[in-house]
């Protein structure tokens, strides 16, 4: 027997791996060695599951090692800890290093001149750590959240004007520790999505505001302006506007986290500038819908236009086309403000909203998920070798001059990681090319927003002068 007392820890780790390979050994000996005179099965299963065993203890013992958060009060005391004792105190360590995290974004938040006021927000408690969040304006977040911290730190991004949050929870909050930071199968479940939402919920958004009847009267009013000859011509000026002006934005990476795993999934029914959509599936250009036969942009946008000039009851066809299936968003906060990506559903009504220049749309609205640890490389470009030292550059940058709130571990590595705390718009984080297009379309749909953040409208220029 090997005498393992002088042993280093990496010489340990490797004899848990030698043994673990070992069992996995034994249990396929076991399995040929079976016949009709002898089942080794129940031998042969006994075998590999001290092998995933062994497996499980090889690795949390190599994170400990490497020095992994651990919750030590967890750990029994006056004697060493059972593989399975040590695993649970590492999955406690994780989670208690990720609560201490969004403290710490929360309290970075508070520290900042626009917090002076905060948002208040009612959050009832559901079963399977899922929250539904009243805003002050009548905004309503349903929500899945691992921790309330995360709940509260995203709910800062779907504030209606900069600031920080009041939270009052009913009936408490939530203060035991999960098991675990990852969704359970029955928490994924419970989720909630575009499907989850019962009609009541949208009908009640729908009704409120007077934004159906607005939009209800500026389709009315098309047939004092359009005939069915004059529709095509007015299709061809807007598109040709549109795509000057305003053509849909490059795509924007927004599930960067690759290391992690997502700590808040929230959604809203809610009404949406069309405006601030800048990107569809059909992308190419506004109208080109990429569909075949009379589903085709080109051929659908006027025939849908000519279907509104005749139509008798236009409150009964609004009402049809914006709750007879969601438009499915995407959100992505800025400073005073989202825009939007149009994910599945609504492409053909998006499309015609902005031909028609209509104020406002109904959408079920997925939220951005702040990631609480980044990387240069989750956003490097492949085709660029020096994408991820300008990356970093960049970033660097952006927290010395206050605009970005965070820890770098090794400011001069490109490999550092950043711990992120508050961010203006998460495209200031993306490459020089995106970050200047999304900064000027943000510029045009919210004048003055970034004076608040430090940065002059200029610098979304071209990618030169967002890098100086």
């Amino acid at each position: 027997m090997p005498d393992y007392v002088d042993t280093s820890d990496r010489e340990r780790i490797g004899a848990l791996w030698g043994v673990h390979a070992l069992q996995l050994w034994v249990g396929q000996w076991l399995d040929a060695l079976g016949s009709e005179r002898l089942d080794c099965g129940d031998s042969a299963d006994r075998a590999r599951q001290l092998a995933r065993d062994l497996e499980a203890a090889a690795k949390v013992l190599r994170e400990v090692y490497a020095g992994a958060p651990i919750d030590e009060s967890a750990l029994p005391r006056g004697r060493a800890p059972k593989a399975s004792e040590l695993i649970a105190a590492r999955r406690r360590g994780d989670i208690q290093a990720v609560t201490e995290q969004f403290e710490r974004r929360l309290t970075s938040g508070t520290s900042q001149p626009a917090a002076a006021q905060p948002v208040q927000w009612r959050v009832t408690v559901h079963p399977d750590r899922c929250y539904e969040a009243q805003c002050e304006d009548g905004l309503r977040v349903w929500a899945w959240s691992a921790l309330p911290e995360a709940l509260e730190s995203e709910l800062v991004t779907w504030n209606p004007r900069p600031g920080t949050v009041k939270v009052t929870f009913r009936p408490e909050r939530p203060t035991h520790l999960p098991d675990q930071l990852d969704a359970t199968v029955r928490e994924c479940g419970a989720i909630p999505s575009c499907h989850t939402l019962d009609f009541d919920e949208y009908d009640a958004v729908y009704a409120a505001g007077g934004h159906a009847a607005e939009l209800a009267q500026a389709l009315a009013a098309l047939r004092t302006t359009l005939t069915d000859v004059t529709v095509q011509c007015f299709v061809d000026e807007r598109l040709e506007l549109l795509n000057d002006q305003s053509p849909q934005l490059p795509h924007l990476e927004l599930d960067v986290a690759r290391y992690e795993p997502t700590h808040t999934y929230s959604s809203a029914v809610t009404w949406v500038d069309p405006a601030t959509i800048v990107r569809t599936p059909d992308h190419k250009a506004w109208g080109t819908i990429n569909r075949p036969g009379p589903r085709a942009g080109a051929v659908w946008i006027p025939e849908a236009i000519r279907e509104w000039l005749h139509t008798a009851d236009v409150p009964a066809k609004l009402r049809k086309s914006l709750l007879g299936g969601p438009v499915q968003l995407h959100r992505i906060p800025g400073p005073a403000g989202p825009l939007h990506t149009l994910t599945v559903d609504g492409t053909h009504r998006t499309h015609l909203w902005r031909v028609l220049g209509l104020p406002k749309i109904l959408a079920y609205v997925e939220n951005t998920h702040l990631p609480t640890t980044l990387r240069p490389w989750d956003f490097c470009d492949d085709s660029d070798p020096d994408s991820t030292e300008t990356i970093a550059a960049i970033w660097r940058g952006l927290i010395d001059k206050g605009i970005v709130h965070g820890t770098f571990d090794n400011p001069n590595s490109p490999y550092s990681a950043l711990e992120l705390h508050t961010v203006p718009a998460i495209w200031l984080l993306h490459a020089p090319p995106l970050a200047a297009a999304y900064g000027r379309r943000y510029a045009e749909l919210y004048p003055g927003a970034w004076a608040e953040t430090g940065i002059p409208e200029d610098a979304f220029a071209s990618a030169e002068t967002w890098l100086s």
